[in-house]
């Protein structure tokens, strides 16, 4: 079974809005280093107001920066499909997110 592929750029693109949301950002993350930031933030936000899913964020951050320098391919791929597994709970944590704050 073919693995699927799992870019960084495409990460940061489909999580970001919603992590600048729940991060109380101006605007989505468009780099690297800047959506890291953010999620990290997001993630200690979740916590405080007690969203299930904050771990996952926080675990998120270092598999993505790891992945960025990774060299060898087979290492990195593991390390962003992993990292693209834990950021699947963004879309429920921005929408209860919202839900407490509206």
């Amino acid at each position: 079974m073919p693995t699927r592929t799992v870019a960084i750029d495409d990460l940061v693109r489909e999580h970001a809005t919603a992590v600048a949301y729940i991060a109380d950002e101006p605007a989505p993350a468009t780099a690297l280093a800047e959506f890291t930031r953010q999620l990290a933030y997001a993630a200690d936000r979740c916590n405080t107001a007690g969203i299930a899913g904050s771990d996952d964020l926080t675990t998120a951050v270092p598999l993505l920066l790891e992945g960025a320098v990774e060299t060898d391919s087979a290492a990195k791929g593991k390390l962003l499909r992993r990292a693209a597994a834990l950021l699947t709970v963004v879309p429920e944590m921005a929408d209860e997110y919202r839900d407490m704050a509206g």
